[in-house]
């Protein structure tokens, strides 16, 4: 009798955060590499551990930025229906 095949395990669902959304990101081979590059000699200082993680702090920190530059530190009200940006 032949052995039994071991099916491989199926992977446990990842966790996600409470109202999130999935965004689509492409960038040049060179900003990727700054990144991974940056992210690694920094790690043990800012405690940024991974692209995500990176790439979130630094989408708010530039919302923040631009908010104090140009609507009194407020949030931009969201775009008119419609617009997709």
């Amino acid at each position: 009798m032949p052995a039994p095949v071991a099916q491989p395990a199926t992977p446990a669902p990842k966790k996600r955060k409470v109202a999130t959304t999935d965004i689509l990101l492409s960038v040049s081979e060179e900003l990727k590499e700054r990144m991974v590059a940056t992210l690694e000699h920094t790690r043990p200082r800012t405690g940024i551990t991974s692209q995500q993680q990176f790439i979130r702090i630094a989408i708010e920190q530039l919302c923040k930025r631009l908010e104090s530059d140009f609507n009194n530190g407020e949030a931009f009200p969201p775009p008119a229906q419609g617009v997709n940006l």
